[in-house]
């Protein structure tokens, strides 16, 4: 069997089968994935003033939120806070999203967006 060369450089790639492929992507996934940290007492409060003041004043506010092993990032403006069901409703450019209290690991507002 003849090795593909490049450069000099084995190409290994097209040795492997499509499992080992696979299982090298999930992997590089899995090194990727870092879990937020439990937020202390002082963490949860700061958070929490965050998105009280941006709700009654109407601040544009970035929430870094954590879902099913995934972070993502929203802008926007928080609608309504629905306390009973820990929820609340964010209007973006597009659409309004429903967010969990549980998923937001940080508040912030946005200074000077127009």
């Amino acid at each position: 069997m003849e090795m593909n060369k490049d450069r000099g450089t084995m190409k290994w790639t097209a040795m492997m089968l499509p499992e080992h492929i696979q299982r090298l992507r999930d992997w590089e996934k899995e090194l990727a994935y870092t879990a937020p940290k439990e937020k202390t007492e002082w963490e949860l409060e700061d958070l929490q003033q965050t998105i009280v003041q941006a709700y009654k004043q109407g601040l544009m506010v970035t929430f870094s939120i954590f879902k099913q092993g995934i972070w993502s990032v929203e802008l926007g403006v928080i609608t309504t806070l629905e306390i009973a069901k820990q929820q609340l409703l964010v209007e973006t450019e597009t659409v309004v999203k429903k967010v969990d209290f549980a998923m937001i690991q940080s508040a912030q507002v946005v200074d000077g967006y127009d």
